[in-house]
């Protein structure tokens, strides 16, 4: 009894590491066509010239950002464009569930501001630690060393574009005109 005991849990056990893990089902992140990179990039409908538009959005870069000198790469008021590169941080969750910095995602970021519209465009995402390997990298899990907590940091990147650009969206909305009625 005792060996069909032990005999059974060897194939139970064996039947165990023979299934592969199930891969989870890849986060959505907008692709490029032409350049295959994660790419945000919208055209905005924002009533204002070029300079008012402009204006809002180095408002805006400043409120945003903390060190605004290490952001903004260069700035156009004239052809009314910013370039700027920036990051965001990803974590990993650790054995306890407690969740760890792992590194940081540099990123480009660039606002044009024309009559009534602004376009941004967010791409060329890049981890630190590899430098030139982009996020796109993540999404290959035929690769070795890949795992399943590489969308888990896809998808930390894109909410924090989403707040980037829900914020952004706000900022270049007109101050409202304070009336004093007293």
């Amino acid at each position: 009894m005792k060996k069909i005991l032990i005999f059974l849990a060897v194939c139970v056990s064996m039947t165990a590491f023979a299934q592969k893990t199930e891969i989870p089902e890849a986060p959505y992140l907008p692709i490029d066509e032409r350049t295959n990179l994660v790419t945000y990039q919208d055209v905005v409908k924002q009533e204002g010239t070029p300079k008012v538009l402009y204006d809002r959005a180095m408002n805006w870069v400043k409120k945003y950002y903390k060190n605004t000198a290490e952001v903004i790469k260069s700035a156009d008021p004239e052809k009314c464009v910013i370039n700027m590169r920036s990051s965001v941080r990803i974590y990993y969750k650790d054995k306890d569930g407690t969740m760890r910095f792992k590194n940081i995602v540099y990123y480009n970021f660039k606002l044009e501001c024309r009559d009534n519209r602004y376009r941004y465009t967010i791409t060329d995402f890049k981890e630190k630690a590899t430098g030139s390997a982009p996020i796109e990298v993540w999404f290959n899990t035929s690769a070795s060393g890949w795992t399943p907590s590489m969308y888990g940091y896809l998808s930390q990147i894109d909410e924090e574009m989403h707040k980037l650009i829900d914020s952004l969206e706000e900022g270049m909305q007109p101050a409202e005109k304070f009336v004093d009625e007293w």
